[in-house]
C-alpha cells in the first residue's frame, strides 16, 4: 500500500513538470512550412486541376482567375456577413446598456 501511495505522490509531481518542460516550445508551424504554404487550400487547386485537365495554358489562366475571383467573391461576402452580425449584436447590446441605465 505504501508502495502505491509513494508511486502515485511522484505521478502526481512528475505530470505538471513534464507537460511545462513540453510546451517550452513553439506552438504552430514551422518557418519552413510557412514559406511553402499556399493560400489557396488543397481541395481547390485539386479541383482546379480538374477543371483545366487538357486545356491551353490560357485557358487554363483564365478559368483559374475566374475560380479565384469568385472563391474571392463568396469569401467577401461571408466577411460582410459577419461584420454585419457583429455589428447588430453590439448594437443590441448597447440598446439594452441604455434600457438599463434609463431604469
Amino acid at each position: 500500500m505504501k508502495r502505491v501511495l509513494i508511486l502515485l505522490l511522484v505521478a502526481a509531481i512528475m505530470i505538471p513538470a513534464v507537460t511545462a518542460i513540453a510546451q517550452q516550445g513553439t506552438k504552430g508551424a514551422s518557418a519552413t512550412a510557412m514559406e511553402k504554404a499556399s493560400d489557396e487550400a488543397i481541395f481547390h487547386r485539386i479541383g482546379d486541376w480538374f477543371a483545366t485537365i487538357g486545356k491551353s495554358p490560357e485557358e487554363k489562366q483564365a478559368i483559374i482567375a475566374e475560380r479565384k475571383a469568385k472563391r474571392a467573391a463568396k469569401r467577401a461576402e461571408k466577411e460582410a456577413a459577419k461584420q454585419k452580425k457583429l455589428m447588430e449584436k453590439q448594437m443590441k447590446e448597447t440598446k439594452e446598456k441604455m434600457k438599463g441605465m434609463g431604469q
